[in-house]
């Protein structure tokens, strides 16, 4: 910090330094070369004394000038602090936090934004192309909030879709099952087409949550799509 002393035609820009505070301090008190002597006159019924009351009203505007230059500035108190987020707001975070940890793999780190959830659903993830073998050019994952709320949001994904059965004419819409658990249904798949390109969507029922990707008229093909999403579900 500098030692430089502000010049008095400068702008008050805030309290002195401790420095300058004691060097005022330390300053002897005036020097009077004569004892002050005191004329006193004849008292005077109902005459103010001016003299007194004009010595106390600058003391009193000295002593409010010299508080005003040593008050110590509130530091942006009167600013009001940030709100915490509403209980609203951070369960949707919080949702939004476990359907990302629900991804597949195959996404770049910027090839999913969190959008505004639509009917009513607790978050909603649009992801860009998958680069893993035969991942889909875009998809959704959305997460609800009950089991009523799945088969809502899934029944209105079929209907707006050209149902085909799964390669290997698998049943679709139809329960599909992981490997390592045969005997226990995870949740619904359907294969289909939407304006000509390759879809494949299916729910997963202990999450709560519904998966949607698509493919592209150039490809990759359902076979291509369904291999990919039969590996990443």
């Amino acid at each position: 910090m500098s030692s430089h002393e502000p010049n008095p035609e400068d702008d008050d820009t805030g309290p002195l330094s401790v420095n300058r505070i004691g060097s005022t301090a330390s300053q002897p008190p005036p020097h009077y070369e004569a004892p002050v002597t005191v004329n006193p006159r004849p008292s005077q019924k109902n005459r103010v004394p001016v003299g007194p009351i004009v010595a106390a009203a600058a003391a009193v505007v000295g002593l409010g000038a010299l508080a005003w230059t040593f008050w110590p500035t509130n530091g942006g108190a009167d600013t009001p602090a940030a709100e915490s987020p509403s209980a609203d707001e951070a369960e949707a975070q919080q949702a939004a936090q476990r359907l990302q940890a629900m991804l597949p793999e195959g996404y770049t780190a910027d090839a999913c934004e969190s959008v505004a959830p639509s009917n009513g659903a607790l978050a909603q993830v649009r992801c860009t192309e998958n680069h893993d073998v035969g991942g889909p050019l875009t998809a959704t994952y959305t997460l609800v909030a009950d089991r009523d709320a799945v088969k809502a949001y899934f029944d209105e994904i079929v209907a707006n879709m050209s149902v085909v059965n799964c390669p290997g004419n698998i049943q679709s819409p139809g329960p599909w099952r992981r490997n390592a658990d045969p005997d226990r249904p995870v949740g619904t798949l359907v294969c289909g087409f939407q304006e000509s390109k390759p879809a494949v969507a299916w729910t997963t029922d202990a999450d709560l949550a519904v998966s949607e990707v698509q493919s592209g008229p150039q490809g990759p093909n359902m076979v291509q799509l369904y291999t990919w999403w039969s590996s990443h579900s």
